[in-house]
């Protein structure tokens, strides 16, 4: 089965849980949703990933996913995001996602990742800085990584009795 893995990225951490993800998987093509083919027709399952910002996943995401309904409907279908804040995964997902989709779907996965503050830009930076600064105050650590049990269970729904995607 041929899979497709169409995901955003802003600072990176989205491509690298994209790239895990096609390792455990194989048999994967990874899009820069800025860069997909013009045709996904070929492909069996669609993995779309999306970091989120502010509880909204990217926008060419979010358009894509409204906008292909009909054709991801005719598909194996999974989501995955990368955020600080997994265990708000259900709201994520909720607000961001049409529910016949969600409903579609094989799997839906938090997946954490990773902050880099010295990637960050403007105003992420701020508010990373000053988040993690009151946080620290109240003697909150917060560390953020992929869940490497998020990622299996992801992968897992995904293969069926053993074979691969």
């Amino acid at each position: 089965m041929k899979t497709a893995i169409v995901y955003a990225t802003k600072y990176g951490s989205t491509k690298k849980a994209a790239e895990i993800i096609a390792e455990k998987l194989g048999d994967c093509t990874l899009f820069d949703i800025h860069a997909l083919p013009e045709s996904l027709e070929a492909y069996d399952c669609i993995i779309l990933g999306s970091p989120v910002h502010m509880g909204v996943l990217q926008r060419d995401i979010r358009a894509f996913a409204l906008g292909q309904i009909r054709f991801l409907l005719t598909k194996k279908l999974a989501f995955f995001i990368c955020c600080a804040f997994p265990e708000n995964e259900a709201t994520y997902f909720n607000n961001n996602i049409p529910s016949q989709l969600l409903q579609h779907a094989a799997a839906c996965a938090a997946l954490g990742g990773e902050l880099e503050r010295n990637r960050l830009k403007g105003m992420d930076r701020l508010v990373a800085r000053m988040v993690l600064k009151a946080d620290h105050a109240k003697g909150i650590l917060h560390t953020f990584s992929f869940q490497d049990d998020k990622i299996n269970a992801f992968v897992d729904k995904l293969t069926d009795a053993g074979e691969t995607v």
